[in-house]
């Protein structure tokens, strides 16, 4: 009996051992597991990051850090190698200069790399990412053909002159005729020359979100660069094209010579910037028989001016930096001068001020492993 026991304990305690032994050999591979598990997703975490630095990198260089398939970009992250590349594929939608405006997309690329303690092999995590591209261009919507973002004005036309808020491009809803900040602004507009204003939508509204303020930044940031085109004295140069809009500061008097009979993009009259138009000999206020395509500004400006057959197509903007100075900006339309609301002109204006920023928005669509 005592030899039966003996042998049964030893039993056991084999069976036993062998259980715990077996019960080791799981927790192992559960921690390898787990560990596999763990790295695997430690690695597209770095491969996420890797995008995001990218990212920033490509926003950094305006879009000319550019790794390809090829020869992609690769950097240690937390001790892990990751390897990244991108494709770019433009929009085709838009013919011209008008591309620019379109969203184009970013196929993104990135790989990461860890150790497997299941196998010791080397494995590899991918991901890809989606992104929409969009040139940024902070040109305020065109609101009427002619908007008074200040309350300091005083308003007359006379003669042919005409402003008109249907849109000219036929493609875009009608707009206000004018648009002005607050009723008593309504009764200036309107009683300044309602025989010169037409619009199928209203002649003049009153637009408690027109403001000055987003525009004044704009308009900073692009007299700061060094490519935009600063007119003064006998001006002879261009004033842009259909192609390739252009930015342009009258900051001092200026008079368009040389038979320029057209521009487009965005025009700004600063302080006491005064354009005048030399056709065929005779100095005309504004313009001759000279046409503008986009956005004109008329910043601090005291006095504009609109005599002689100019034609301004989009349109025009009179605002103050400051509300609180006391000038008043004088608007003077007299002669055969035409502001036409014109969407299509509007983007000539987002044009130039887009290829003169070169910012870029992106948006992430999707990602996927």
């Amino acid at each position: 009996m005592g030899r039966a026991m003996i042998i049964l304990a030893c039993g056991a305690i084999f069976t036993m051992g062998i259980m715990q032994i077996g019960m080791q050999d799981r927790k192992i591979q559960i921690t390898k597991v787990s560990s596999s598990y763990a790295n695997d997703i430690q690695a597209r975490n770095k491969a996420y990051t890797a995008v995001q630095i990218a990212m920033d990198r490509i926003n950094d260089s305006n879009g000319s850090w550019h790794p390809e398939e090829d020869s992609p970009w690769v950097q240690e992250i937390e001790g892990d190698s990751v390897s990244l590349y991108y494709e770019l594929y433009e929009a085709s939608s838009a013919s011209g200069s008008f591309g620019v405006l379109e969203s184009d997309t970013v196929k993104m690329y990135a790989t990461s790399w860890y150790n497997d303690p299941l196998t010791g092999a080397k494995q590899e995590t991918n991901i890809i990412s989606l992104f929409t591209k969009n040139a940024m261009h902070f040109v305020p919507e065109f609101r009427s053909a002619l908007s008074f973002a200040t309350n300091d004005f005083t308003f007359s036309a006379g003669g042919s002159s005409l402003v008109s808020g249907n849109d000219a491009s036929g493609t875009c809803a009608d707009r206000p005729a004018l648009a002005v900040q607050s009723t008593l602004s309504y009764l200036e507009a309107s009683s300044g020359g309602s025989g010169n204003i037409e619009s199928d939508s209203v002649d003049v509204a009153i637009d408690s979100e027109l403001s000055y303020k987003p525009v004044d930044q704009l308009v900073a940031r692009l007299a700061q660069m060094s490519d935009v085109q600063k007119i003064t004295g006998n001006y002879k140069g261009s004033l842009g094209s259909a192609d390739d809009p252009g930015v342009f500061f009258v900051e001092e008097n200026a008079k368009l010579t040389g038979g320029i009979s057209e521009g487009y993009g965005i025009m700004v009259v600063r302080s006491n910037g005064y354009l005048k138009y030399d056709s065929a000999g005779v100095e005309l206020d504004i313009a001759g028989n000279f046409k503008f395509n986009g956005l004109v500004i008329f910043e601090d400006a005291y006095n504009m001016d609109g005599r002689g057959t100019p034609t301004i197509k989009g349109s025009v903007l009179v605002g103050k930096k400051d509300e609180d100075t006391g000038n008043e900006l004088d608007v003077d339309l007299n002669g055969n001068i035409t502001i036409q609301y014109d969407c299509e002109a509007e983007k000539y204006a987002q044009v130039a001020s887009a290829n003169k920023l070169k910012q870029n928005r992106y948006r992430r669509l999707s990602t996927f492993e």
